[in-house]
């Protein structure tokens, strides 16, 4: 089951909240929805669910229209947004059946299979006002996943949970997704979660996609920082940062790594360049590694601008 975005833009007034948006998701992994602040996360999601109408453009769930044939189109998606006020003082198998509107022995043996693996299977007659933080996040899902969904959405599933409970609900949206091949899309601030649990991400910044694609090539396009040591540090800071000012270098920044060690902030791959540049110069170099960015380091790029690159 896919989701197809065509060149969505979603005006409020002067406010450009989307601007031209075309994206694919859903093959059966999980993808990682991130951007800063008002990048319009929340409202790409809205118009995914049929919730918002886009100004321009048209979303296609398993093929239907998500506005103009809504419920053909949601029948197979599950979605969680801005976690649902459950009613304290009714039992979770209450809540769950009257926000589901599930009824019937099918609806109740696919409620059992998901409480059962949610691990929610002995509270369901308990009173969700007695739920702990992470228990009411695991019935979110559960009310998620229950009509039999095929792809679903969580926004900030993880907020509001402790270190533990934000593990707990990692390890249930990733075994959940290899064992059922449920299609997720999660929508997070949580960077270092998003890297551990997604296999694909979408970056959003200004109402636009800045990345798209598999998280793995997206991070490995980005540049290295480089762990240098050498016998003279000092100098050898003071020629790479020379060699820069004069354009030879690409170097965006230098920094002391430890003992005899130097981290390079270099735009390409340029660990030769620098290597060449230092034993010619008389320096021993007795470490040369690169260090590769993880997400965060992406996003800051991908978000506040990056340079250029250079070859050896």
């Amino acid at each position: 089951m896919s989701v197809e975005c065509f060149c969505l833009t979603k005006r409020y007034g002067r406010r450009v909240a989307l601007d031209d948006v075309s994206l694919e998701i859903g093959d059966g992994g999980v993808t990682g929805l991130i951007g800063p602040n008002g990048a319009g996360k929340s409202t790409l999601i809205k118009i995914i669910t049929g919730l918002v109408w886009p100004t321009e453009g048209f979303v296609l769930v398993d093929g239907f229209d998500a506005h103009r044939e809504h419920r053909k189109a949601m029948r197979r998606m599950g979605a969680i947004i801005e976690w649902p006020a459950f009613i304290p003082d009714l039992t979770a198998r209450q809540n769950l059946d009257i926000f589901s509107g599930g009824h019937g022995a099918q609806y109740r043996a696919r409620r059992t299979e998901i409480l059962r693996f949610m691990e929610l299977d002995a509270a369901l007659d308990r009173k969700v006002g007695t739920f702990s933080t992470g228990m009411r996040q695991r019935l979110g899902i559960t009310l998620a996943l229950l009509p039999e969904s095929e792809f679903i959405i969580l926004d900030e599933p993880t907020n509001g949970l402790d270190p533990a409970g934000i593990v707990e609900i990692r390890q249930i949206i990733r075994e959940y997704n290899r064992k059922f091949g449920v299609s997720v899309m999660v929508s997070s601030h949580l960077l270092s979660e998003v890297e551990q649990i997604c296999d694909h991400l979408i970056l959003i910044d200004d109402g636009r996609v800045k990345a798209w694609g598999e998280i793995g090539e997206l991070l490995g396009e980005e540049d290295s920082m480089l762990i240098l040591e050498t016998d003279r540090p000092d100098e050898a800071a003071a020629l790479l940062r020379k060699s820069a000012e004069s354009g030879a270098l690409p170097l965006e920044s230098i920094d002391p790594a430890g003992g005899k060690r130097l981290r390079l902030a270099l735009t390409g791959e340029c660990s030769g360049a620098v290597n060449r540049l230092l034993v010619e110069a008389g320096f021993e170099v007795t470490h040369l590694a690169l260090e590769r960015p993880g997400l965060e380091t992406f996003f800051l790029r991908q978000t506040t601008g990056g340079g250029e690159s250079c070859s050896e």
